[in-house]
């Protein structure tokens, strides 16, 4: 009776298996390159502003993704939200509630230019005093030199700059508004001052500029933010319907920033406008499969770019116990691959784990392959795989690029991304997601691995 009830279960695996290979290579060729650049081009578009942490188009994509994936028939891991929210440390400064008059004087001749709050002047950064008389900094937005102070947010005297009513930077100082609190903080604020306003001064004159200033004092607070959470259930009864697989991508960037050539929005297509279409795209096909052996939760970060945010606050308060998250594939920066390597992918921190040979057998069934990739050793800490295995997880981001010269700049557009290269990647990462989905043994860490873990906890 024994070995017919074995018998009998290992048919069912084998009916279950042949009809997961069958649902796969159906569910591959409904991820096709017109519906992947559709997908990267609605998020990397102009329109959405370099999605940047804290700004309206981020919020806008996460419930872009939140309608993809219900639409797709994913659940939410909570009942009532499809979000995972954390809190920034942040300040709200109000452009309506500060005064300034600049100073300009050209051969011992004074002029003054009182400014209107909030019509001609808002504040953009704040600052560590609220009032002051003192020289100051002007410039266009355009100026390489001012650019250099706007990297590093900070300022030994006010700093006033001048921009276009479309600039985003205008747009986003409007009333009261919530500014991220960087590594530094400006001594002084950072204004801006609608064009058109400010004098044309000939560049052989000396000028000299001051401002008489005062803000009001910036309200401390926790800014919002949201991961997106939508969850695959196991089949009923399955064997490992208690562990999990992660999917996951970081849908932010960097917003708008130094222009080059004139354009100033740092799009993200590649980083990682790519990998959240992965996502999508995995989440689309296999909602439409048999219901897998393991979980799936597919998970969208914010605040990546501002130090790995979004996922170290998903391990430090997680949505389910990590124990039962058996391995994370994070997906980042798939769309323009080294010269010679279209179709090729490769993963950070290879050597710790499994991990990449589980990957490559199952990425080979679409013709697709893992290369070496010279710095994936350093970059296993640099995308949000790492939180996860700083809590014993076996995580690794899969990648299918370069650190190219349009990394963090604006020409990083989805004109430049190789579609069908990208395209053949996703598929061969539906192969890889159902693997790890399906596998008897879960990944595990090498002893590389598990030296590493150990000097991660001292």
């Amino acid at each position: 009776m024994i070995e017919l009830r074995q018998r009998a279960g290992l048919c069912l695996l084998t009916a279950v298996a042949s009809v997961m290979t069958t649902s796969l290579v159906a569910q591959a060729s409904t991820i096709t390159e017109k519906r992947v650049k559709e997908t990267v081009s609605w998020l990397a578009s102009d329109d959405r502003n370099g999605r940047a942490t804290g700004s309206p188009e981020l919020a806008e994509a996460g419930e872009w993704l939140v309608d993809r994936l219900a639409k797709a028939g994913l659940k939410q891991l909570r009942e009532g939200s499809w979000y995972h929210e954390f809190g920034i440390p942040a300040q709200r400064i109000d452009s309506d509630e500060i005064a300034v008059t600049l100073t300009y004087r050209i051969a011992k001749s004074d002029t003054e230019l009182k400014l209107e709050p909030g019509r001609d002047v808002r504040q953009w950064l704040p600052s560590d005093g609220l009032k002051g008389d003192e020289s100051c900094t002007v410039a266009a937005i355009t100026d390489p030199v001012l650019q250099r102070l706007l990297r590093v947010r900070a300022a030994r005297r006010p700093i006033i700059i001048e921009v276009d009513e479309k600039h985003a930077y205008w747009k986003a100082s409007e009333g009261k508004h919530s500014v991220l609190i960087g590594r530094r903080r400006a001594a002084r604020p950072m204004f801006l001052v609608r064009s058109g306003l400010l004098p044309k001064i000939l560049a052989n004159k000396d000028v000299e500029w001051s401002a008489l200033w005062s803000v009001a004092a910036p309200e401390k607070m926790d800014m919002p933010q949201r991961n997106v959470v939508a969850l695959l259930p196991a089949r009923e009864g399955s064997d490992r319907q208690d562990e999990y697989i992660v999917v996951s991508a970081h849908y932010d960037h960097i917003g708008v920033g130094a222009a080059v050539n004139g354009d100033s929005i740092n799009n993200g297509a590649d980083d990682n406008a790519s990998g959240t279409t992965a996502v999508v795209m995995l989440a689309e096909a296999m909602a439409k499969m048999p219901a897998p052996r393991r979980n799936i939760l597919f998970v969208c970060f914010a605040a990546e770019e501002r130090g790995l945010l979004g996922s170290k606050a998903f391990c430090a308060q997680p949505p389910l116990p990590l124990k039962s998250v058996v391995a994370n594939l994070n997906i980042e920066m798939i769309g323009r691959p080294e010269s010679g390597n279209e179709g090729k992918a490769w993963v950070t921190g290879s050597g710790f784990s499994d991990f990449a040979s589980i990957c490559d057998g199952a990425l080979a069934k679409t013709g697709a392959s893992l290369v070496d990739f010279q710095m994936a050793n350093q970059l296993f800490a640099q995308s949000d795989n790492f939180s996860f295995a700083k809590k014993g997880v076996v995580a690794h981001s899969i990648s299918a690029g370069s650190l190219h010269r349009d990394y963090h700049r604006p020409g990083d557009e989805v004109a430049k991304l190789n579609i069908p290269h990208m395209t053949k990647i996703i598929r061969g990462l539906l192969d890889v997601t159902s693997e790890l989905a399906e596998r008897d043994h879960a990944p595990a860490w090498s002893a590389k691995g598990e030296a590493l873990l150990k000097r991660m906890r001292r």
